[in-house]
């Protein structure tokens, strides 16, 4: 629960934030307490409590559905035997626009939270002490999640005794909570692109002018786009809500159709503000929507994220982290181009069938993660220790083959390595998805920005986008496969390829190298000692399983296995957040807080969003954040450099990075001095380019 929190730590606006007296230095921002409509509680009888929350000026909170970000309260209970609170009976919601496609629900101001409670006939004691663990996230233009322990003791009578102050927050806020009107009906369903609500009866018999604002509020996410405006008309006799259908619409639609709908009417000429709770029926039947209704969807142009996904894909060829799976397959390649053309263009479609299958599950389990509320990005693999550590073994694996310790087909290869030497159609595939699985975590520049809106739409734009770099990823290789003027270049087999062969290994040494160093930020020096081990006891197991007798077999088999304890013991050492950047500018560590603190100052700020793991990170690093000239302008225009380090996994950066619109690292922003919305710099920096946005930055 308290991990769960801080899942949306920040959420970073477009304005500088105004921030409260003394909150930075951790003041609580919601002034917080238990109300009861009671002072005295009757055994067998049930009252109301409610948690009253008053929040400074232009700061808010978040109801039962907070929109496309946002958090709302979670309550922990500690409360004698006898005594049973409900749910929270949620008053009706604002809407909080953050900014045209970007909608929340919740609370301004003040807002009470009731509860019911009933108090078991023989419950004894004299006095009742009721204490809520609560947590919630209040924001401005940027959110600070908040922990607080509420008590509140009444006593126990024969007869309940109002509270009067208590009495009217609760009745007050009893008031707003919308409850079905057993006079309206609705439906809700799909009809064509859009998700439709059809409301009967009530206030929705009359003519089209008698109400107007209608507003539906789901009580799921994913139904609808918060964000998209909400058209209704009168079709076949019914006031007809069209709604923009959200990422999850389809299942919302089959199993959570329920919410609330906000409307005014028209009462003898004076329109008064209604709100009432909807439980609709599936629309089953054919409805057909009049021509003149308003397109309500938020037109994105899918045609251009799918080019910069695929160019995005074909830039991956390119990262170091992928180069030397492939070159695995080229040399393969060669191999057979001379003597079967039909056999590599077999390799070159299960090649791309490897690809695609893995992008798309990589992509099918960010949506099914997306469904649980867990922000995460591409390339998240990578934030697990033992994932690293893995593939750090796997490379090493690969290397020692390509050198000749073992050759294709023994059991080590069945292991893992093996499925990408594999010769023929077999290891095309499984070279694929070796292939993606190390190039996931290097978004290349097009590809970031692509992924990022992708994140945000339904499902099978995800799938799409996705399958789309894993095509420009695997489209060199198979257009080489299919192009007989190409084929002919290729050099003739000889004895240059043994030479070629044991090269290879040195590249899969260096990315298993990156990988240790990725492992040793993750989970320290004992990580290190333990993918150590794992290494020298394939090494050993290997060695072994290539000597005669049974007894070696049996000693090559521990030696394996002891490589697989050691990588899996890696996922039981906590992890070490200790960072180990070489930029030797005054650099502090990235959080919400802090940011906001300089911001008052009137400071710009300079955020790396990064990750060991991330190959353009690293470059980027090295290229231009480390250039003398990058450190001396940081100094010279008084900007402060925070890193925000993304190598373990952090809900509060991945929602960083979703809220900036990206799915991966690395992620730039700069914050200009005396305000202003953050700049997203450019994935791959250049000297000259960082140099003129500071300095541009610092002008007033």
């Amino acid at each position: 629960m308290r991990v769960f929190l801080f899942c949306l730590f920040a959420l970073l606006g477009t304005a500088p934030a105004m921030a409260q007296p003394g909150w930075a230095s951790g003041e609580p921002i919601v002034e917080a307490e238990l109300v009861a409509d009671v002072a005295q509680a009757q055994p067998g009888e049930s009252f109301h409590i409610g948690v009253h929350q008053v929040m400074p000026d232009n700061w808010h909170t978040y109801w039962r559905n907070p929109g496309d970000n946002g958090l709302p309260i979670e309550i922990d209970w500690t409360v004698p035997q006898g005594v049973e609170i409900g749910d929270i009976a949620w008053p009706a919601p604002i809407e909080l626009p953050l900014s045209d496609d970007i909608m929340d629900y919740g609370y301004k101001d003040e807002v009470t939270l009731p509860m019911p409670v009933r108090l078991a006939p023989d419950f004894a004691g004299d006095t009742l002490t009721l204490v809520a663990d609560a947590t919630w996230l209040v924001c401005e233009e940027i959110c600070i999640p908040e922990e607080r322990r509420l008590e509140l003791t009444l006593a126990v009578g024969d007869a309940p005794i109002q509270n009067e102050a208590g009495y009217w927050y609760i009745r007050s806020a009893l008031d707003t909570v919308p409850m079905p009107d057993p006079a309206v009906s609705s439906e809700l369903g799909q009809v064509s692109d859009r998700v439709v609500l059809a409301l009967m009866g009530g206030d929705f018999d009359g003519p089209e002018d008698t109400v107007r604002n209608l507003v539906f509020y789901p009580f799921k996410s994913g139904l609808i786009r918060h964000a998209a405006m909400q058209d209704y008309r009168r079709v076949e006799g019914r006031t007809v809500l069209v709604l923009a259908p959200g990422y999850a619409a389809e299942d919302r639609v089959e199993s959570s159709r329920g919410g609330i709908v906000s409307y005014e009417v028209n009462e003898d000429g004076r329109w008064v503000a209604r709100t009432i709770e909807v439980n609709p029926e599936l629309l089953d039947d054919d409805m057909t929507l009049d021509d003149t209704v308003a397109d309500v969807t938020m037109p994105v142009n899918y045609i251009v994220i799918l080019l910069l996904a695929l160019g995005g894909g074909l830039i991956l060829n390119l990262m170091p982290c992928v180069f030397p799976i492939l070159s695995i397959k080229v040399l393969k390649f060669v191999q057979v181009a001379h003597s079967d053309a039909a056999k590599v263009r077999e390799q070159g479609l299960f090649f791309l069938a490897g690809v695609l299958v893995s992008f798309v599950g990589l992509a099918a389990i960010l949506v099914g993660l997306r469904e649980f509320g867990l922000p995460v990005g591409w390339g998240f693999q990578l934030q697990l220790p033992i994932v690293v550590a893995a593939l750090a073994v796997l490379l090493f694996a690969i290397g020692l083959n390509l050198l000749g310790v073992f050759e294709i087909g023994t059991r080590l290869m069945g292991l893992g390595s093996g499925l990408a030497e594999t010769p023929g159609a077999r290891g095309a595939f499984f070279t694929g998805v070796l292939a993606v699985v190390v190039a996931a975590p290097c978004v290349g520049p097009l590809a970031a920005g692509a992924l990022g809106l992708a994140l945000t739409q339904p499902a099978i734009v995800v799938i799409l986008v996705s399958a789309a770099m894993g095509l420009g990823l695997a489209l060199p290789f198979v257009a080489l496969c299919f192009a007989p003027g190409l084929l002919r270049l290729m050099p003739k087999p000889g004895a240059w390829m043994v030479t070629f062969r044991q090269f290879l290994a040195f590249p899969m040494f260096a990315s298993a190298l990156w990988l240790v160093w990725v492992l040793s930020i993750q989970s320290g020096s004992s990580g290190v000692l333990l993918v150590g081990g794992a290494m020298v006891a394939l090494s050993f197991g290997v060695w072994a399983l290539g000597q005669a007798g049974p007894v070696w077999k049996a000693v090559g088999a521990l030696g394996l296995i002891l490589a697989v304890a050691c990588t899996g013991w890696i996922s039981r050492i906590p992890a070490d957040t200790a960072s180990s950047s070489s930029v030797t500018v005054a650099e502090e560590a990235w959080s919400p807080a802090r940011v906001a603190e300089l911001r008052a100052e009137g400071r710009a700020v300079f955020v790396d969003v990064t990750a060991a793991w991330c190959v353009t990170c690293q470059v980027n690093k090295v290229r231009v954040l480390n250039d003398p000239r990058v450190q001396e302008a940081f100094n010279e225009y008084d900007v402060v450099f925070l890193r925000a380090d993304w190598t373990n996994r952090n809900e509060t950066i991945a929602n960083l990075i979703r809220d900036h619109g990206q799915a991966g690292v690395p992620l730039y922003l700069l914050y200009p001095a005396g305000g202003g919305s953050a700049q997203v710099l450019p994935t791959v920096l250049t000297r000259d380019g960082l140099i003129a946005s500071l300095d541009r930055a610092t002008r007033r």
